[in-house]
Order: C-alpha cells, then sequence, then structure tokens
C-alpha cells in the first residue's frame, strides 16, 4: 500500500464513525432533544391570547400549575386531576398487566388454534385509538348502548344506567375502554419474553418437584423481567400521555371528574390558549415519567444472566 492510499484509508477511517453515527444523532436530536428543550424554553413564557406577545415570567407557570392563584396552598386543580390520573393509569396498567399476563401464558402452551388466537387478540391493538374511543362510548350510551342493552335483557338491572354521566361510572367506562385496547400489547410484549425461556429449565425443575408457582417465579420471572420492563414502561408512558380515548369518551366529563393530566394539558394550551401553563404540565409529566421509568429499571432492569 502507497503512502498516499494508507494516507486516504486513515481519513476514511476518521470519518467512519460520523457518517454512520451523525444521522442517528440528528434523527435523534431532531424528534427528542429540540421538542424537549422547546417545551422548557416555552414553559418559561407566557403568551397573551390575543396579541400571541410572549413575556418571560420564569417560573411562574409552574407556580400557577401547582399553587394556584392562593400562593401556599396546592392547586384544587392539581391535586383533583392527579388523583385522576394515578386512579386511570394505576387501574388500567395493573388490570391490563396481569391480564395480559394469564393470556400470554395460555397463548404459550400447545393450543389447537393457537395461531388463530394470537392474531384475534392482536385486533384491539391495530383499531385506531379515536376509532376504540367511539365504539366504547357508544357502547356506554344511555338509551341505545350495547352495555345496557345486555344488562336489561339478563336481568342484572332495571332500568338504563347513564354510565358516562356519572363520575365513577365513566372513570370504570375509560378503564375498561383502555384495559381493551392496551392489553394486547402487553401480551405481544410478553409472549415474546416467555418463548425465550430455555424449556430444560422447566423440565429441571418439574423433575425436582418445583409447584406451578415455584416454576414461575424462579425460571419463568427472572427471564420475563425485560419483557416486563418493556410493556409496563411502555404501557405507563402511553396513559400517562392517554388524551385519545379520554376526550372521545368523556372530554374530561361529567364536569372535571374524568379530567386527566393529558386532557388537562390540552385544555389549557388550546382551550384556553395558554401555551405557558400546557408547557408546564408537560415539563411535569416528562418528569413524572422519567421517575417512573427509573423506578421500574430499578425493579426489573436485572436480567438472569447479571443476578
Amino acid at each position: 500500500m502507497t503512502e498516499s492510499q494508507y494516507s486516504l484509508r486513515r481519513r476514511l477511517d476518521k470519518l467512519f464513525v460520523p457518517l454512520t453515527v451523525g444521522p442517528t444523532v440528528l434523527w435523534i436530536a431532531g424528534i427528542i432533544v429540540y421538542p424537549t428543550a422547546k417545551l422548557l424554553w416555552s414553559s418559561l413564557f407566557f403568551t397573551h391570547p390575543i396579541t400571541g406577545q410572549k413575556q418571560f415570567v420564569g417560573l411562574r407557570n409552574f407556580r400557577r400549575l401547582l399553587f394556584g392563584d392562593g400562593g401556599a396552598l396546592l392547586n384544587p386543580s392539581f391535586v383533583s386531576f392527579t388523583k385522576n390520573t394515578l386512579i386511570y393509569v394505576g387501574f388500567s396498567v395493573t388490570i391490563s398487566f396481569l391480564l395480559g399476563l394469564g393470556i400470554a401464558i395460555l397463548l404459550n402452551k400447545d393450543l389447537k388454534g393457537r395461531g388463530w388466537l394470537r392474531t384475534a387478540v392482536i385486533v384491539p391493538w391495530i383499531l385506531p385509538y379515536v376509532m376504540s374511543g367511539l365504539m366504547w362510548r357508544w357502547m356506554f350510551q344511555a338509551q341505545y348502548g350495547a352495555i345496557n342493552g345486555v344488562l336489561m335483557q339478563t336481568g342484572i338491572i332495571d332500568s338504563k344506567i347513564a354510565f358516562l354521566s356519572d363520575g365513577t361510572l365513566a372513570m370504570m367506562a375509560l378503564i375498561i375502554a383502555d384495559v381493551w385496547v392496551f392489553t394486547p400489547f402487553i401480551i405481544i410484549i410478553l409472549l415474546a419474553g416467555l418463548q425465550n425461556v430455555p424449556e430444560q429449565l422447566y423440565d429441571a425443575a418439574e423433575v425436582d418437584g418445583a409447584s406451578r408457582w415455584s416454576r414461575f417465579r424462579n425460571v419463568t420471572y427472572p427471564f420475563l423481567k425485560p419483557s416486563i420492563l418493556v410493556a409496563l414502561t411502555i404501557r405507563i408512558i402511553f396513559d400517562i400521555r392517554a388524551l385519545d380515548l379520554v376526550w372521545v369518551m368523556t372530554q374530561g366529563g361529567p364536569g372535571t371528574q374524568t379530567e386527566v393530566w393529558a386532557s388537562w394539558l390540552y385544555r389549557t394550551a388550546m382551550v384556553f390558549n395558554k401555551p405557558g401553563e400546557g408547557a408546564a404540565l408537560g415539563v411535569v409529566m416528562l418528569a413524572v415519567t422519567f421517575g417512573i421509568v427509573a423506578v421500574l429499571y430499578k425493579l426489573f432492569g436485572e436480567t438472569p444472566y447479571e443476578s
């Protein structure tokens, strides 16, 4: 190899990393770093709802978000909507995870028609969220909804129930719809994890006389932890920023009894034209999401190969 060829080779080697990694870095910066920085920057400004003129206000948007105009006490709206969000996310994620885990374990067995069942459970996941929300809204409709029709025909109730006009029942309807939409996602992720568990370990545990619960805890669970981490992380992120189902089914009503963070953000920024306060809420949601992901990684991040 001549000196010029060697010099060209060295220059190409130096350019290899920037040329291969550079587009990925720019893509991440474009879809993650820039929007996050824009959100943080916008949360520090007040935008006049009529003129659109911006004024730097520092942390005033966060103070109004957390404490309202009263000063010391917490903002009642923030407390109420945080409670709604915790109920919505907590029940939806817990129920869909337990249901998804059970169905995934069932579909992992050698059942007749297993392929068709796996295809069928995906259907709710592939439907657009708005379509699913409209479908469940119609089903819970007071006069002509299918839920009331079934309950009336089976004799469970004597008069029709206005599900979406009662705060508790409306939240229950939202949770049911959310579980129906997102459980297939849990099933897919956990089923993929179950198929990575070596069969030899099950055989050895069975020979040792281990019970079903012992086999799950000592064999299945350690190998399933990475899948649980992915499923719960994405699931919680989706529910914290859930707007489609909530807005289509209840719009946060009746009153504000099903108002969650995502719908509150949309209402504040888009309906009430307060983008600064909406951005402040977005920053709070982002911080809470990062905290939850950190906790989940601490609980489920260790793989069986690292223990």
